[in-house]
């Protein structure tokens, strides 16, 4: 909006440029302009009617002689006759013009200042609605490629930060989300862990191996063993993979059903990560598992834009305000075109088009001489580690976008 803004106060002192350069040669010669035009119009008019007259003469010869196949030939040289008086016809039209101009200087000085201020404005309008246009930020190839390509995780490679320390349960090595959601998640998973004693493990990866986040869950837990007394719960997402599972243990299974996972996965994170914002998401998910273990009140959503939806819409925005200019711009050029004549189409009359054409063989002209990808959910189980020895029985599920 700022450089409209800017964009319009330009035309303005453009337009006013051009009044005052050309106020000194703010001459219309009305009754000049239309002889010159009563004169193209009649010199037009003579050549229309020799144009007319060759096609009669070009009838009337194919005519007697019963369009055998000289017909072809005659075309040939008639086209040619046609492009002769076309040649005549714009040298006199432009001799006529030039003529016109040498005897009116002052408008003809108007004219090309006029036509260079329509030049200019229309083209500072593209540089600045181009430049005004936003762009997406590519995302940083650090967060998706490693030094030798594309990362897919798998249980013996993924890192798990509780090991180290246990007030962290999320894995995020990738950095699909921001520092502050993985703190934000932390916090409310040790509250999870505190007051309702379930150990959780969430896993945040750009791809994982094989795009199998059921079985990226089931060996993540057959390794280190989630949960105490089976109340260990494994969330795996595979962001650029656009999947993601819960896997409850067994002891969590009739608090978390399979059910409760799929509504959880479809009301918080399937629509945040197609809207393009993960940590929207993972933080309402984290918050709203802590909510269904308290009885308490679900946590509602925002109403999610992705950033391209308005990017789209700054677009749609900014690309309208210019088409205004330009539907204004274009006014006031045939406004003055009446007095300058750039388009002498619209003032003048036109020479006759090449009647001698025939259809070519292949039809041409030939003129002679010249989202959402489904859910499914997983079953399979794992137990045993250095977590809580949990055991996990097949609950839970998995949804793609």
């Amino acid at each position: 909006m700022t450089t409209f803004i800017y964009f319009l106060g330009f035309i303005a002192i453009l337009v006013a440029g051009g009044y005052g350069v050309t106020r000194k040669w703010d001459y219309t010669p009305g009754t000049a302009l239309m002889k010159k035009s009563s004169d193209i119009n009649q010199l037009t008019s003579r050549y229309n009617d020799a144009i007319r007259a060759l096609e009669d003469a070009y009838d009337m010869e194919n005519n007697q002689s019963g369009w055998n196949l000289t017909s072809s030939y005659n075309r040939r040289q008639y086209s040619k006759r046609y492009q002769a008086l076309a040649r005549e016809y714009n040298s006199k039209r432009r001799q006529i013009i030039n003529v016109w101009e040498k005897m009116n200087p002052a408008w003809s000085k108007a004219r090309k200042a006029w036509g260079w201020v329509f030049v200019i404005g229309v083209t500072s309008a593209v540089t600045c609605c181009t430049a005004s246009l936003p762009f997406e930020e590519e995302t940083p190839a650090t967060t998706v490629m490693s030094e030798t390509g594309t990362r897919y995780w798998n249980a013996e490679t993924i890192p798990i930060p509780y090991l180290q320390d246990a007030t962290q349960y999320v894995s995020n090595p990738d950095h699909v989300l921001d520092q502050n959601t993985v703190d934000q998640m932390n916090i409310t998973l040790k509250q999870l862990e505190t007051e309702m004693d379930i150990q959780s493990v969430v896993i945040v990866v750009n791809h994982i191996e094989n795009d199998d986040p059921f079985r990226f869950a089931q060996d993540v837990g057959n390794k280190y063993g989630v949960g105490r007394n089976d109340r260990g719960l494994m969330i795996v997402v595979g962001y650029l993979d656009h999947s993601i599972n819960m896997s409850p243990g067994r002891g969590l299974e009739g608090d978390l059903t399979d059910v409760e996972c799929h509504r959880l996965q479809q009301e918080y994170v399937v629509p945040a990560m197609r809207a393009e914002m993960p940590d929207s998401g993972m933080l309402y998910l984290t918050k709203a598992i802590y909510a269904t273990m308290q009885k308490k009140e679900m946590p509602e959503m925002s109403s999610l834009s992705s950033q391209s939806d308005e990017i789209d819409e700054e677009i749609i925005t900014t690309v309208g305000m210019y088409m205004l200019f330009f539907i204004a711009w274009c006014v006031f050029f045939l406004k003055l075109n009446n007095k300058y004549q750039w388009l002498s189409t619209l003032n003048m009359a036109t020479i006759k088009s090449n009647p001698f054409y025939e259809e070519s063989s292949n039809g041409g002209t030939f003129y002679s001489g010249g989202g959402g990808r489904g859910s499914s959910w997983g079953d399979g189980g794992f137990g045993g580690g250095s977590f809580g020895g949990g055991s996990f029985g097949g609950g839970g599920a998995t949804s793609r976008w």
